[in-house]
């Protein structure tokens, strides 16, 4: 059961934060123009970038996801009840 409340809050906050950080990080925009020289016609494109600190984030958004998915799905291991080894039962079984 607790496994699967911390896979839920580590699925839900990396969504939450990663919607956060895409509104914050806007792209840097490059304007590249070029002149053909026998038509002369000027081509203009424009990149656009992120900057580094945007794909470390995503990052480790992706793996703080995937963890939160294990952990959602992930069985829990069922432990059989055993008596005590100091309990009368146990002594006679022995």
């Amino acid at each position: 059961m607790m496994k699967r409340a911390i896979g839920i809050f580590l699925t839900l906050s990396s969504l939450l934060t990663y919607l956060i950080v895409d509104m914050l990080y806007d792209p840097v925009e490059n304007k590249i123009t070029t002149t053909d020289i026998n038509s002369g016609v000027t081509t203009a494109t424009v990149l656009y970038q992120y900057p580094l600190m945007y794909w470390v984030i995503c990052v480790i958004l992706i793996i703080t996801f995937i963890l939160g998915i294990y952990f959602i799905l992930a069985k829990e291991k069922q432990y059989e009840e055993r008596p005590l080894c100091d309990t009368p039962e146990y002594i006679r079984n022995k």
